[in-house]
């Protein structure tokens, strides 16, 4: 990912990721190009047995995407680093948030997640019925709207911090979405399913509060405060029914 000149950050985790769209994007990115901590093959072979157990269920396999494994990772990571586990980190920021941070063209409707802790020696497998012991979990991991995952295990002081994320990506913007925005800008949606029809786009705050939207796809910096995000949403139609696709989330320059 491409990081405006300024954001340039060290990976510091003492008091969690930097506040701010960019200053925190900026760590996250350190951070994952520094750490060692990572269970790669661990990692993989969760992706795999996911699809199998799919395959089982006669359900579509996932996707595994890139954007969603730094989600993945970077929660790992933090959990590792701090001691906890959540489907938050500390700060409040969930897993759609890290997606539509770290992702810049994503377009979702639906996102799931599994959490695990585990002793540091858990084998691949241990790892997947751990997961699988929850519920809500099982659901998540058979769900047949899912279409792409993200997977992050991170190791420290005899503990596996296990985040697998799961989404239903339903089409991307045709350029990645800058961090920040500088005058106008471009949205140019590209949806999976050819009945969908784009209907507009809205940017809110993080309360919720509408920004700005429209019809014509195109966005001004003017609708966001200078000390503010805004979350773009991507409209989209079928007969009467309107849609909302989850997008990234930008700020101002």
């Amino acid at each position: 990912m491409a990081l405006p000149a300024t954001a340039q950050s060290s990976c510091t985790l003492d008091n969690g990721y930097a506040e701010g769209l960019v200053s925190y994007v900026a760590e996250v990115e350190s951070c994952l190009a520094v750490s060692r901590k990572f269970e790669a093959r661990a990692e993989s072979a969760l992706f795999a047995a996911t699809n199998g157990q799919r395959a089982n269920a006669g359900v579509s396999s996932l996707n595994r995407r890139s954007s969603l494994d730094r989600a993945a990772r970077a929660h790992a990571l933090d959990m590792a680093a701090r001691g906890y586990a959540g489907h938050d980190d500390l700060e409040g920021r969930g897993h759609i948030y890290r997606m539509r941070a770290l992702d810049r063209q994503v377009l979702a409707s639906a996102t799931g997640a599994n959490v695990a802790v585990l002793d540091a020696n858990a084998t691949p497998t241990e790892i997947f019925e751990a997961i699988s012991a929850d519920s809500a979990n099982r659901q998540n991991l058979v769900h047949d709207g899912f279409t792409d995952t993200g997977l992050g295990i991170a190791k420290a002081d005899g503990r596996l911090y296990v985040v697998q994320m799961l989404t239903t990506v339903d089409g991307e913007l045709e350029t990645p979405l800058p961090l920040q925005v500088a005058g106008a800008t471009n949205i140019t949606p590209r949806v999976n399913q050819n009945y969908f029809r784009t209907a507009g786009w809205n940017l809110s705050d993080a309360s919720g509060n509408r920004l700005a939207g429209g019809t014509m796809m195109r966005m001004h910096d003017a609708a966001i405060d200078s000390q503010d995000t805004g979350y773009l949403d991507v409209l989209v139609q079928l007969d009467a029914d309107t849609y909302v696709l989850k997008g990234p989330i930008v700020t101002r320059q």
